[in-house]
């Protein structure tokens, strides 16, 4: 499995953001892949919306929006960032509900030390993805599943980090595409 993430940088509200964003999931769905939007919870990082995608690796389509990797929604206010394609290398979790809240980490090429983020006394749950192409934007993507009690401490550790760019999100229902 393969599994592109893409970040939106954005001031609109969920629902005038959906509408704009559906036309171009359509484009990028097909029956072989499943997908995901998160929604920011605090107004502290960089990207307001997360799409997450999973593809079988045999049927992975590299193409959100063709061209470049960052992108706008033409006229619509909205900074598509092209994070890439991952490889899922720990998945401990699969569901953001539960009273556990995402803490989500964009982790640079540079970080060489990944058992760090695995020593953090402040989560339950981590999924790590690793870059599957050397051009990807970051070195891997951590998803941490904690208690709601716990998040800001560990988004603030995550924070300090140098190369890391943090973020608080939950899974957002969205019309079926």
């Amino acid at each position: 499995m393969i599994v592109q993430f893409v970040g939106f940088i954005t001031n609109l509200g969920f629902d005038e953001f959906v509408v704009k964003w559906e036309p171009f999931t359509k484009r990028l769905m097909n029956k072989h892949g499943d997908m995901m939007l998160q929604e920011q919870v605090e107004k502290k990082s960089r990207f307001k919306y997360v799409s997450q995608h999973e593809w079988p690796q045999e049927d992975f389509q590299y193409a959100f929006m063709e061209g470049r990797r960052s992108e706008t929604f033409p006229e619509h206010f909205v900074k598509v960032v092209q994070a890439g394609g991952y490889s899922p290398v720990q998945i401990e979790y699969k569901q953001s509900d539960n009273g556990l809240i995402k803490v989500m980490a964009f982790i640079g090429h540079n970080e060489n030390d990944i058992n760090f983020y695995k020593q953090l006394s402040t989560r339950h749950h981590l999924n790590i993805y690793e870059a599957y192409y050397e051009s990807c934007t970051y070195g891997y993507i951590l998803e941490f599943f904690t208690k709601e009690s716990q998040a800001e401490d560990l988004f603030r550790q995550l924070n300090d980090r140098i190369g890391v760019e943090a973020g608080m999100y939950k899974e957002s229902l969205v019309p079926h595409v």
